[in-house]
This record gives structure tokens, sequence and C-alpha cells, in this order.
């Protein structure tokens, strides 16, 4: 009987044992990847440390122009378009060509100046050779004063005939070039900095007057997003604010800042306006789209941050990757709370100090699916 007793007991434990080995099968995995795999996968891991994480607005925007980055192509002086170097939508760089226009008051102008500059120069050369024949006592000192009289006019004549050449849109270049065309009356608009081309109305041929925008180009590298928030609530946040924003159909962040908060409330909805500046990778934000936006707000807590993409959802399970060793990646499935500015709290099955897999986490989920579990387990 005795023998009995001790032998069931020696089942049991070993059932129990099977038991904890099986659930320890079911919930573990890990991946090994070599130095050329983790080259190509492009892993990248980060240390858990205790973050603030900042409570969050969430609230629908509205991504427009930022106008600050907006420019307009006028021009100053009536004309004709003459030839055009862009069309609208193109992407352009700083100080490339958009439209080039014809003026009978700009061509004048041209003329005017380079008169002047030809009678300074004469001016100049007499003064030079009066003052060497002054030197000699061959001329009086009248004389002299009287052609510096002269040059001082003509210089001032030809500051007043450039500054008219600098108003019409001329850069110093192209009235540097001007004594050696053949042709004047031209000007071309260049883009003031890089952007697309987001407006453009004229045609050729079209006379335009002195004022009239040609075009607009957008430097959409920066968006603003306004977000219309409760009353209640505007006393939370804060001018530079940490911002966010999400697409409807994608899980991109594109992070940014509150910039301004509208001092007049909505007298309907008692609400007021909060412009965010967005940051547009891959221009994928442009005028007129809807979008979530999250505002940080002031009051924080601290807990283990990781960025969403670093939780893998394994069927009913939200699972990370621990870094065990170089190359050594663990399955470990994570309680986790709700995310906030593309940032996910990890509430359960992770420690601080501990490496996780933030960039590439999907890639060893479908290593560990091809291997079927198949991997060390510990």
């Amino acid at each position: 009987m005795k023998y009995i007793t001790i032998l069931t007991m020696i089942l049991f434990v070993s059932a129990i044992a099977h038991d904890a080995l099986a659930e320890e099968h079911e919930q573990g995995g890990s991946i090994e990847l070599s130095a050329g795999q983790l080259k190509q996968a492009g892993i990248v891991t980060g240390e858990l440390k205790p973050r603030a994480l900042k409570h969050t607005i969430r609230a629908p925007g509205t991504v427009v122009f930022n106008a600050y980055a907006l420019a307009d192509i006028t021009t100053q002086v009536d004309a004709v378009v003459h030839a055009r170097h862009v069309h609208l939508g193109d992407k352009v760089t700083k100080g490339q060509q958009l439209v080039t226009l014809n003026s009978i008051a700009l061509a004048q102008a041209e003329a005017a100046y380079l008169k002047a500059r030809a009678e300074h120069n004469r001016s100049k050369q007499e003064l030079l050779r009066l003052k060497k024949l002054a030197a000699q006592k061959i001329v009086s000192q009248a004389r002299l004063q009287q052609a510096e009289s002269t040059y001082q006019t003509m210089h001032a004549s030809l500051a007043a005939a450039k500054a008219a050449l600098y108003s019409y849109g001329l850069d110093k270049q192209d009235i540097s070039a001007l004594p050696g065309q053949d042709v004047y009356g031209l000007l071309t608009l260049r883009a003031p900095h890089a952007g697309t081309v987001v407006a453009d109305d004229f045609r050729l041929g079209q006379h335009v007057a002195a004022g009239s925008r040609l075009m607009q180009i957008a430097d959409e590298s920066r968006v603003w997003v306004e977000v219309n928030i409760p009353e209640s609530q505007l006393a939370n946040i804060l001018i530079g604010s940490a911002a966010s924003v999400t697409l409807k159909d994608s899980s991109t962040v594109y992070p940014g800042r509150v910039i301004s908060i509208h001092h007049q409330l909505d007298a309907a909805t008692r609400t007021a306006g909060v412009r965010l500046e967005i940051g547009n990778a891959g221009d994928a934000l442009h005028p007129g789209m809807f979008v979530q936006a999250e505002i940080a707000t002031e009051a924080s807590e601290q807990r283990l941050l990781v960025p969403e993409q670093a939780v893998q959802r394994q069927g009913n399970e939200l699972i990370v990757f621990v870094e065990e060793k170089p190359g050594h990646y663990e399955r470990r499935e994570v309680v986790a709370g709700k995310a906030s500015m593309g940032l996910v709290p990890l509430l359960k099955g992770v420690r601080a100090g501990e490496r996780i897999v933030v960039k590439g986490a999907f890639i060893l989920l479908s290593e560990l699916a091809k291997a079927g579990f198949e991997a060390h387990h510990h």
C-alpha cells in the first residue's frame, strides 16, 4: 500500500510537470536570427524604462496649409505672360523658374537703368581725369568740384534706376546681365522656397496687372491641423504641448505640437480652436483631410512605454519580443493599456531594464508562425 501511494504521488507530480511544460510550450516561443537576418530584418531594440505617460485629449481635426510656409507668386508690374515653366502640382526647389513675363514698363525701366549706368561711368571717368589734371594745377578747383557734383548726381540716378528694377522683381544677377542682352522687358518669377505648386491660374498671352497673383507655392513638409476643443478642457492645454494626428484608415502617427490657442470661443458649440503644427512625413497629409488628433496635457504618470508597433497580436493574445541576447528573442505575452500619442503602456508581462524589440516585431511574429513554436523554449 505504501509503494502504491508513493507511485501515485510520482505520477501526480509528473502530470503537473507535464502540464506546466505544455503550458510553457503554448505560452513561450523564441526566435534566433543570424547576423545577416538581423541586418535584413532591421530589428531595433530599446531598454524598458519608466517614462511619463501624458494624459491626452482626443478630438477630430482638419488639415490646412501652414500659412507661414505659403507663398503668393505675384507680379509688381503690368505684364503679359510670356512662358510657363511649371504646372499645378509640380514640386519645385528654391530659386526654380516658375513663369516669365513680358513688360513694356519693365523694358523702359531697364533702358533707363542702362542710360543711367552709362552716364555714371562717363562722369566717373571724367572725375578721375580732372583729379589728375588738378593735381598738376592744369585745371581749376572749381572745375573739379563741378565734376564731383555731376558724378554724385549720376551716382544717385543710377541707384534710383537700380532700385526701380529691384522693385519690379529683378535680382542682382538679372541686373548684372542686362548690358549684354538683346531683349528687354522679360521678368522671370522664381520660387522663394521649396514646395508644391498648389494654385495656378493664368494663360500664355494673358495680360496681368501689377499685384496679380499668378501662383501659390506651399511647403507641405509641416502642415497645420485645426482642432476644436471644449471650453472645459482648454485649461489643460499649453502652447508647445506635444500632439499627434492619425488618418482614419492608417495607424501611422504624425507627431507635432500645439502652436496656438484661439482666444475666442464659438458661442454655439462652446469650443475654441487649437492649432497644431504637424510633421508631414511622406507628404501624406493634405489640406481638407479629416484626422484624429491627440493633445498631451500637463498631467502624467510613470509607465513602461513602447511604440505601438512593438506590440503584436497573436490570436487573442498581445505579445512583445524580449531580447535575451543579440539575435535571440523571446516571445512574451503582455497586458497593455490604452495607446496614447503612438505609445502603449505595458502593464504586465515585462520588467523595467529588459530590452524590447521596438522595430521589426512583425517580422519576428512571422518567423515564429513559420517555426510553428518549434523554437527553443525556456
